[in-house]
């Protein structure tokens, strides 16, 4: 599958990304052939394979689990955070249109 050079810019706008024009040329094309690519794929005949299942116990996630750290690499994270209110870090929300 063919994209179009305001495909990809479209693409970057929407991942955030600012791409140089060489860049820009650069990642049409590759991400034109890794579409290909899923296309050809997408062509293999899958009718009579049995899907394969995943144990229940395999789990991909980890434990979201808070850690202490000493005074001094508290204070140079929270000097060195770029949105910060007091104590508190402030980030992009995902769903939010960025800021041009």
């Amino acid at each position: 599958m063919k994209l179009t050079k305001e495909q990809v810019e479209h693409l970057a706008k929407l991942s955030r990304l600012t791409l140089q024009d060489n860049v820009l040329e650069q990642m049409t094309k590759d991400v034109g052939s890794i579409l290909e690519y899923v296309e050809s794929i997408q062509k293999v005949n899958i009718q009579n394979i049995e899907p394969f299942a995943m144990p229940a116990v395999a789990n991909g996630f980890r434990n979201d689990e808070a850690f202490a750290c000493d005074e001094l690499t508290r204070e140079l994270i929270l000097e060195n955070f770029p949105g910060r209110t007091g104590d508190l870090l402030a980030a992009p929300g995902v769903f939010e249109k960025p800021k041009n």
